[in-house]
């Protein structure tokens, strides 16, 4: 379950279907990986979910080591937090920046 989000980007894929930064592609892959994060029940379920390689479930590092990440299309990732079932400070963006 998505508790919180955070960035416009992410507020407007969530609340309009679309980001103007983002391509109809790309906002309707987001639209489906926040969709995933709201339904799946555990972590383990959102591992299988996004299983293949290409979306990238991994841990972060550094100052953003509370955070993990799953690729929308290189380099634009969702990031979150998850603590006891939910996904907390779920944003969209490129933290490679």
């Amino acid at each position: 379950m998505i508790k919180s989000i955070n960035g416009k980007i992410t507020k407007d894929i969530v609340n309009k279907g679309s980001s103007k930064r983002f391509s109809e592609k790309l906002s309707k892959r987001a639209i489906l990986l926040l969709q995933a994060l709201s339904d799946v029940i555990s972590f383990d379920d959102l591992k299988q979910i996004c299983e293949p390689p290409s979306l990238r479930v991994h841990k972060l590092k550094g100052s953003m080591r509370d955070f993990w990440s799953i690729t929308i299309e290189k380099p634009w990732c969702i990031i979150f937090k998850y603590n006891k079932g939910e996904f907390i400070e779920v944003e969209i963006g490129d933290y490679h920046d």
